[in-house]
């Protein structure tokens, strides 16, 4: 279970540097009223590079915070010694 949150994490993250690394960065002065530099801009490219923003920023540090957290407490869990078991009845 914390390697699905380390991964989904990773995703986000990675999602977000596809978007930068595509220049969606521009596309985001669109929501709020004023033309990218560039010239043209479409909102569904701001709104996608808004959302992976947020994805990265908020999103990921919770999944990753949750991951390392049931990590140990899954290394902490093994560490136990397993309980001893009731000897069956004589019969």
């Amino acid at each position: 279970m914390s390697r699905d949150f380390a991964l989904g994490a990773a995703l986000l993250v990675a999602a977000f540097v596809v978007c930068h690394l595509l220049g969606l960065r521009e596309h985001v002065s669109v929501l709020s009223g004023t033309p990218p530099p560039a010239g043209g801009g479409d909102p569904l490219l701001g709104v996608a590079y808004a959302l992976a923003w947020f994805g990265a920023v908020v999103f990921a540090p919770i999944l990753a915070i949750a991951a390392g957290v049931l990590a140990a407490l899954d290394r902490l869990r093994s560490r136990r010694p397993a309980p001893p078991r009731p000897a069956p009845p004589p019969g």
